[in-house]
C-alpha cells in the first residue's frame, strides 16, 4: 500500500481520537485501530502515557502500525498495552476492518451492575436484547485474553468490558465510533429512564425494522462517512 494511503488511515484514527476525547469517550486512554488494506498489518494509537500529554493533541505522528501478534512494524512509539484486544479481533472477524476502544462513563456504570446496553430506541437496534458484557476489569493485554474477548463479540458490533469500558467494531472507524457514541446515549437513556419506572426495550416488530437500517448490516456508505466527520468535526474546539 502506498505511503501516502497509510498516512491517510493515520490522520483520519488521529482525528478520531480527538473526536471521542471531544465527545467525552476517551480521557486518558483509550485507542482505535484500521485495518492497513492488502497486508497483514494494523494502525492503532501508539502508547503516549509516558509523555504528559493530552490525547486531545494527537497527531498522525502518534499512530504506530503492528503486525497481526501485535509487534512494532513502524513509528515512534510502543503499541498500546492492550495491542491484542485490536489483532486477536481481526484475526477472528474478517469483516471488522477497524476497533474501537473507549471508557465511557454511563456505559461503565451499567456493565459494574451487569445490565447491558440494549435496543431501547431505534439507533440502538444493532444491539438486540443485549450486548454481551466481558465479566473481567482486566487489561486486555495478552493473546490469550484479546481471544477471550474476541470470542464473547461473537459477530456483534460492541461489547462492554466490566468496570472497564467499551469495544466497538466496523467496516471503518466511522462506524466504530458511531457504534460507541450510540452505546454511551443509549446508557444514559436506560439511566435516565430508569427514575421513573420500568426500562421498557422495543417491540420485536420494531427491532427487526431498525435493524436494517441500525443494526449490524447497516450501510456504511461513503456519504454517511463524510457526514459522520462533517457533523463530530465541527464540534471540535477552534
Amino acid at each position: 500500500m502506498a505511503a501516502k494511503d497509510v498516512m491517510e488511515i493515520k490522520e483520519k484514527l488521529a482525528l478520531a481520537v480527538r473526536i471521542m476525547v471531544n465527545e467525552g469517550l476517551i480521557e486518558l486512554s483509550g485507542h482505535p485501530s484500521t485495518r492497513v488494506p492488502g497486508t497483514d498489518h494494523v494502525c492503532v494509537l501508539g502508547h503516549l502515557h509516558e509523555e504528559g500529554r493530552t490525547l486531545r493533541a494527537t497527531s498522525a505522528g502518534d499512530i504506530v502500525t503492528v503486525d497481526m501478534d501485535g509487534n512494532l512494524v513502524e513509528g515512534s512509539h510502543e503499541p498500546p498495552g492492550e495491542v491484542y484486544l485490536h489483532t486477536e479481533i481481526y484475526k477472528a472477524r474478517s469483516d471488522v476492518n477497524s476497533v474501537l476502544h473507549t471508557h465511557p462513563t454511563a456505559t461503565i456504570a451499567l456493565s459494574i451492575v451487569g445490565i447491558p446496553d440494549s435496543a431501547v430506541w431505534l439507533a440502538a437496534a444493532g444491539f438486540g436484547q443485549g450486548v454481551p458484557i466481558y465479566q473481567s476489569s482486566r487489561q486486555i493485554d495478552t493473546p490469550e485474553l484479546g481471544q477471550e474477548v474476541a470470542r464473547l463479540l461473537g459477530n456483534e458490533i460492541a461489547i462492554m468490558l466490566k468496570g472497564h469500558g467499551t469495544i466497538t467494531v466496523g467496516s471503518g472507524i466511522e462506524q466504530a465510533c458511531r457504534t460507541s457514541l450510540t452505546l454511551e446515549k443509549t446508557a444514559n437513556m436506560m439511566i435516565m429512564s430508569a427514575q421513573f419506572g420500568k426500562v421498557q426495550p422495543m417491540s420485536t416488530e420494531d427491532l427487526t425494522r431498525y435493524e436494517r437500517v441500525w443494526g449490524k448490516g447497516r450501510s456504511d456508505s461513503e456519504e454517511s462517512r463524510r457526514g459522520f466527520w462533517a457533523y463530530y468535526g465541527e464540534r471540535l474546539p477552534q
